[in-house]
């Protein structure tokens, strides 16, 4: 029983990581790359991008925070055993596809009063073509550092 409780553990721990990823690595994309205005807060650049992306990651409804890593949650655990007995490269490939499922989910259900900050509440529309491409590309990332904790502390635990 301890082995599946660390199991679980150890998902969780790589879910913590996909999610900051999903959220903050989507928030910097869209600072650093989307035609959308931004409030300028200092002079020095590097610290006005920081609180930026900040901005735009704080910005992000609650409901759409957790219902991204709800959903990919649910896909990580409905094949954990497959995901713990297959190679990092397939493992990466299933770990991606949850993540870019879960976040065009959100897009496309989550209802726009929900949505602040993302999709429909950052620009008016579910999938703007301004910003499509940085959600999956976020997701994406994701999904890869997703599977990278995950067998980073499988790892660590079998040694």
């Amino acid at each position: 029983m301890k082995q599946a409780t660390g199991h679980t553990g150890q998902i969780l721990k790589a879910l913590l990581a996909s999610w900051v990823t999903i959220v903050f690595g989507t928030s910097m994309l869209i600072v650093a790359f989307a035609p959308i205005q931004q409030k300028t807060h200092s002079s020095n650049k590097l610290i006005n991008f920081l609180i930026q992306i900040w901005e735009v990651a704080d910005e992000m409804g609650p409901a759409v925070k957790i219902a991204i890593i709800l959903l990919f949650a649910i896909g990580i655990f409905s094949c954990r055993k497959f995901l713990a007995n297959s190679n990092f490269i397939f493992a990466s490939i299933i770990s991606v596809l949850f993540a870019i499922v879960s976040v065009f989910l959100v897009l496309a259900f989550l209802p726009a009063e929900y949505s602040r900050g993302f999709g429909i509440g950052l620009t008016g529309t579910r999938f703007d073509e301004r910003v499509i491409i940085f959600y999956l590309i976020g997701a994406f990332a994701g999904g890869l550092v997703f599977t990278y904790t995950y067998y980073r502390l499988m790892k660590k635990t079998s040694a």
